[in-house]
């Protein structure tokens, strides 16, 4: 009888490999897992680990850096490398459950990276890693021809605007009362010139105030 996949660990990592054998057999798959399968009492854990390794389709491997330097699990993944040495079966598939520098053979190997992650999110990418044979995206990808550039266009009005107008006929408000206070400003510093003088000011002000709003609606 085979089984879907054996999960290779270390010792160190036996709750992340519980955690992904859980998550994988909760899909449907059938696991074999050293702490659950090889250490029934009675039984011959060597004899064990090896028929689970021959009937197994694929093996996940549990990488971390104790992974790294286990021998039993490099006998196990290397196992299957020897069948499979070219990896186009897919039969060897790491998971990195913590940053490790990639070796020499299992780093050739694309791995899936679930360090980092919230357990609801490392779970839907364990679960799609081990159903993916291609990376096609579910939805059309956009064309992606040259399209001419659209530019926004300036639309010239039939006629002169509204906000133009009122500010031409504030200029020229402007200037009749700037000609009025020069001809009639007495210079003697009385009242009535300096009420010419507020207005003046109070008339500039607002103005120019008109001409930045005109500005930036027009540029």
């Amino acid at each position: 009888m085979t089984v879907d996949f054996f999960i290779s660990y270390a010792d160190d990592d036996l709750t992340w490999a519980e955690w992904i054998g859980w998550q994988l057999e909760n899909e449907g798959y059938t696991i074999r897992l050293g702490a659950w399968d090889h250490e029934i009492p009675g039984g011959n854990t060597v004899l064990a680990r090896d028929r689970d390794l021959q009937v197994a389709k694929r093996l996940i491997a549990v990488v971390s850096a104790s992974y790294r330097l286990s021998p039993n699990s490099s006998a196990e993944w290397t196992s299957f490398v020897r069948n499979d040495p070219s990896g186009e079966g897919l039969t060897v598939l790491p998971v990195e459950v913590e940053p490790v520098p990639r070796s020499a053979l299992l780093g050739n190997l694309t791995p899936v990276v679930l360090h980092g992650l919230p357990e609801a999110r490392a779970a839907a990418v364990l679960k799609r890693a081990v159903s993916q044979t291609r990376l096609k995206p579910s939805q059309q990808p956009g064309f992606p021809g040259r399209r001419a550039p659209q530019f926004p266009r300036r639309v010239t009005p039939a006629g002169m605007r509204s906000d133009t107008k009122f500010l031409l006929a504030l200029l020229a408000l402007d200037g009749l009362g700037f000609l009025y206070g020069a001809t009639t400003y007495n210079g003697d510093g009385g009242s009535a010139d300096l009420k010419r003088a507020a207005i003046a000011i109070v008339v500039l002000a607002f103005t120019v105030g008109t001409v930045k709003r005109w500005f930036t609606r027009r540029f």
